[in-house]
């Protein structure tokens, strides 16, 4: 039995309604309980974000980033010991297009314990080879894996994986998913993925940053040197 994963904040009331039309979309909905940056010491934070990898994360990981990473992990862990092939892994702002059971059948046609399918909320791919279409909807291997982990499906072995490999992290949870030569999962994308996110409607993000627009400038610069260089090596990967 294909089970699915929301990750939720207790205290995030106003989510609470999302949850439950998840629950009615999404097989078999568990919630994992998110964990909170915020309430982490200094001590655990150290030791969890020790990694370096490369190429190097231009900024420093955020509590709410830290929590999030961690929160996915659970899910992982989850998806891991279920017994099942693979699972479904959403973010508890995700709103399920109408036409979301055609993305969702060609992703549970072609999910298996090696698989990671991403269902993204844009069009910001560019695919390299096609591996399915069906009912308007394309399955594709993307030349560079896309941003955001709000939903997606998970193998087991990949999930395996992914735990082994992410035991300590220096960026947020999607950025690292895009290296493929790190986590040592590939990743394949759906689009259209028929959904979207709903949270500025529902208590905004739970990842923030003030920014002043000199370091908006700068983090601008920085993202683009950053993206550049990803690139690059998953172009090669």
């Amino acid at each position: 039995m294909v089970q699915s994963y929301v990750i939720h904040l207790d205290s995030s009331t106003a989510r609470e309604p999302l949850v439950d039309a998840l629950a009615e979309g999404l097989p078999d909905l568990h919630v994992v309980p998110a964990v909170n940056g915020r309430a982490m010491s200094h001590e655990a934070v150290a030791e969890i974000t020790r990694a370096r990898l490369k190429p190097k994360y231009p900024f420093g990981l955020m509590p709410s980033e830290i929590g999030c990473f961690l929160s996915h992990r659970a899910a992982w862990e989850r998806i891991r010991d279920s017994g099942a092939p693979f699972g479904l892994v959403a973010e508890d702002d995700v709103v399920l297009g109408a036409d979301f059971p055609k993305a969702l059948e060609l992703a549970m046609a072609h999910g298996g314990p090696d698989s990671l399918i991403r269902f993204p909320m844009s069009p910001r791919e560019e695919p390299g080879k096609v591996i399915a279409e069906a009912g308007g909807v394309k399955l594709f291997r993307p030349k560079v894996i896309g941003l955001t982990a709000a939903l997606y499906l998970l193998g087991s072995d990949a999930a395996a994986r992914l735990l082994e490999a992410s035991s300590t992290f220096d960026r947020p949870v999607d950025t690292w998913l895009q290296m493929r030569w790190e986590t040592g999962v590939d990743s394949l994308t759906l689009w259209p993925a028929h959904i979207r996110s709903a949270a500025e409607d529902h208590g905004g993000s739970t990842i923030q940053r003030k920014k002043t627009l000199w370091s908006e400038i700068a983090r601008t610069w920085k993202r683009g040197r950053y993206r550049a260089a990803i690139a690059r090596r998953s172009r090669e990967a």
